[in-house]
């Protein structure tokens, strides 16, 4: 009978034993988990039991080490100092949910590590089969960055940052170096890790060119890490411009330079005049014989994203002063005004002097008009000549010039005039006289001779003598004699005449 009974027990332990070995009893957890040595790493666990759920209060999770250490208690006052205040269950064993966090993670935490569930008025069971090791790291494994080889300014871009980390509950706070729009998406990988994937969204411009972009990962604990990458934005030309020497001299050559920024660099350069017409291809111009007055010059820089062009440039040309053929002066009355006309570039330094270059004359106005200097001198002038002197750093030019006294050359004309008028007054009336006198001595008409002729005050050749003087004399004009004073006949039709329109 005792025989029986002992047999009876051992076939029902056998039963129990076989129903805990059965697939009721199960647990789901990575063989091991990599965590960052002060962060936190979470042991993902799933567990299942025989029979219905059971209440909160019936279920008892365990995590112990292999030298029993106990490493987590539903009673929390058993559990290890080692561990005290660093481990909690993340799930709720009424869901079967086992996983376990430790913070901050140390490197004695490398297990392995044994997952325990008693159940009240039921059973307990260690899940010995199911251990799980960490993997305790010193640093973090960097991100990876992804962006595309070239991007487009203006064209918007999305980049993308991903990182690996062990603890979904804290994941490390990732930052952009680029403004921009970011979302974030987490996926679970296997050995307990977490992926995390960040992205950025913006629109590049030619500034970000050759920018750093970077994406920094601080994980728990404060340990971070970072991946760099250099952007490479395409943009049309910009900042196009001229690059030539500060000044040429006039009848030289000058080499001029097309600068651009473009990415990629510019293929083709060309050169224009200010009107639109082309004059050369190529980066480099050299233009020769410059003269003064060089049509402005602008570049234009052309690469595979377009093109741009300079503002044009007015070449600096510098030349000695040239005095123009204009300059002169002119008088009125007692005043005489001197203008005194110079090209040159740089402008000039002008003086003025009559006979002595030491006495300089104090100039009463100076105007610019670009490389066209104007300097006047007024007042009064005793010399017959002034001397216009320019001079800059190209060299310098004298011009002499004539003063006109219009106000002396006027009173003496009038003086003149009016001797020449009295003494051809007198003249013609001393002439009628004579004519006069010889009438009314001889008979009205008779045979001319040659002597009578002569012998006559008032004879042809007499008359003719005057015609001849008069018209001499005929810059006072509109001063005549009758042609019947002086007739053949020697006949005075009017005595007045004489005097006529004079």
């Amino acid at each position: 009978m005792s025989f029986c009974w002992w047999c009876l027990c051992i076939y029902c332990l056998w039963l129990k034993v076989s129903v805990a070995k059965g697939d009721s009893w199960n647990l789901e957890v990575p063989h091991s988990v990599v965590g960052l040595e002060g962060s936190c790493v979470v042991i993902p666990c799933l567990f299942s039991y025989p029979g219905p759920d059971r209440k909160a209060s019936d279920l008892t999770g365990i995590w112990f080490t292999d030298s029993n250490e106990i490493v987590y208690h539903t009673t929390t006052s058993k559990i290890s100092t080692n561990f005290q205040h660093r481990t909690s269950l993340l799930g709720d064993l009424r869901h079967r949910n086992c996983s376990l966090k430790i913070r901050p993670l140390q490197h004695t935490d490398s297990g392995p590590f044994t997952f325990r569930i008693e159940i009240e008025d039921f059973d307990k069971y260690s899940f010995a089969k199911n251990k799980v090791s960490i993997t305790v790291k010193d640093t973090p494994e960097p991100p990876t960055l992804s962006v595309e080889e070239r991007i487009k300014s203006g064209k918007k871009v999305t980049t993308t940052c991903t990182f690996l980390h062990s603890c979904p509950s804290d994941p490390p706070n990732l930052t952009w170096s680029h403004q921009g729009k970011v979302s974030s998406q987490s996926t679970q990988q296997t050995k307990g890790q977490w992926k995390v994937t960040s992205s950025l969204s913006f629109t590049p411009s030619k500034r970000d060119h050759d920018k750093l972009l970077s994406c920094t990962a601080v994980f728990p604990g404060g340990k971070k890490v970072s991946s760099i990458t250099t952007l490479n934005v395409t943009y049309p030309p910009v900042s196009v411009e001229v690059i030539s020497s500060s000044s040429v001299q006039e009848g030289d050559s000058v080499e001029l330079n097309c600068s651009s920024d473009s990415n990629p660099a510019a293929y083709a350069y060309r050169w224009f005049t200010e009107r639109g017409t082309l004059v050369s291809e190529g980066r480099t111009y050299t233009l020769k014989s410059v003269k003064r007055h060089t049509e402005p010059l602008y570049c234009t820089a052309i690469n595979t994203e377009g093109q741009a062009s300079s503002t044009p440039i007015q070449l600096n040309v510098v030349y000695p002063p040239e005095i123009k053929v204009g300059s002169s002066c002119t008088s009125e009355i007692s005043t005489v005004t001197c203008l005194c006309m110079v090209d040159s570039h740089p402008a000039s330094d002008i003086k003025w002097w009559t006979s002595d270059p030491s006495k300089v004359l104090n100039s009463s106005n100076t105007e610019r008009h670009g490389s066209l200097t104007i300097v006047t001198l007024q007042g009064a002038l005793d010399s017959n000549t002034v001397h216009c002197h320019a001079s800059n750093s190209q060299g310098k030019s004298t011009m002499t010039l004539r003063v006109p006294h219009n106000g002396k050359l006027v009173y003496t004309a009038v003086a003149v005039s009016l001797f020449l008028v009295v003494v051809t007054g007198l003249t013609v009336w001393m002439v009628k006289r004579s004519c006069v006198s010889s009438r009314t001595e001889e008979p009205v008409t008779h045979t001319k001779t040659e002597e009578n002729v002569a012998s006559q005050p008032g004879s042809e050749r007499e008359c003719k003598a005057y015609s001849t003087y008069a018209d001499s004399q005929n810059v006072y004009g509109n001063m005549r004699l009758e042609e019947d004073q002086c007739s053949d006949t020697y006949e005075v039709t009017d005595g007045d005449a004489v005097y006529a329109n004079m």
